[in-house]
């Protein structure tokens, strides 16, 4: 099998299992002033026990990211499209009660532990329907500035989404992955290009379209493969350090926008009803 054959067959086995409605929140009780974001129907949504998988995997894995306080989300647009509306609001809602999320101004937000919520089987809802609003993860050593990823910010939020990714599908889903990948690490599978010209990149977005990418590793240096506003690179190929650098230039904003390919993650995001 091709790695891109690889890289869809890994996709559709996660999309098809996230594929299945979850259950929505129930209405909280009426009170002045309340925003409901119950309200909208079929909305944006996470598992709580998803999200504590991926809070979990940050701890044991901290090491990789060191300077890192916390794990954090974010609220972003669908690839190609633009939020609108009104306030965003988000919430961990179970049937008896509901814990407000605070967004900062860049829609981040930090993620409390709940043994309530967790035992509720409690879910992380935004105010928006599935497609027109994301969330997603954020994981970024503080100070660097905002063309310049280090490497082991991006491994570690790889393991932080696959951790989230792995607990809302089925066993199943998981043990095929696993059979493919010859692997449960899924993120080690991303070493680069293979000999037969193979692609086992890990795709990991900007702020912004670009135009190129390199990783540094003191005199070191590689190209990487840009798409829209990703970057791929090789996150399993240990010869990496932690503290590789990934330096992005942006395009200029008159420059043609490259629509990117799908990708594991785009492709799971986009199975989801």
């Amino acid at each position: 099998m091709s790695m891109r054959a690889t890289h869809l067959t890994l996709a559709l086995a996660l999309g098809t299992a996230l594929a299945v409605p979850a259950p929505a929140a129930e209405a909280e009780k009426d009170e002045p002033g309340k925003v409901h974001i119950n309200a909208v129907k079929n909305p944006e949504l996470h598992s709580y026990r998803a999200v504590v998988a991926g809070l979990d995997k940050f701890d044991q894995l901290h090491a990789l990211a060191p300077d890192v306080p916390q794990l954090r989300f974010l609220v972003r647009a669908p690839e190609g499209k633009t939020m609108d509306g009104g306030p965003l609001t988000a919430r961990i809602a179970a049937d008896d009660f509901s814990i407000p999320l605070v967004l900062d101004q860049d829609l981040r937000f930090s993620v409390p532990r709940s043994q309530a919520a967790y035992d509720a089987k409690a879910e992380m809802v935004l105010n928006r329907k599935k497609r027109e609003a994301r969330f997603d993860t954020w994981v970024r050593t503080p100070g660097l500035p905002d063309n310049r990823y280090r490497m082991g910010d991006v491994r570690l939020d790889c393991q932080v989404k696959v951790a989230i990714g792995k607990e809302e599908i089925p066993f199943w889903a998981n043990a095929l992955v696993n059979s493919l990948l010859l692997t449960t690490d899924w993120c080690s599978w991303f070493k680069g290009e293979t000999p037969d010209g193979g692609d086992r990149n890990w795709s990991h977005g900007a702020s912004a379209e670009l135009s190129a990418a390199t990783l540094r590793d003191g005199a070191r240096s590689k190209a990487l493969e840009v798409e829209g506003k990703r970057f791929r690179l090789p996150i399993g190929d240990t010869s990496w350090s932690n503290d590789a650098i990934i330096e992005l230039e942006y395009a200029p904003p008159s420059a043609p926008v490259v629509a990117p390919r799908a990708d594991t993650m785009d492709l799971v995001d986009r199975a989801k009803p």
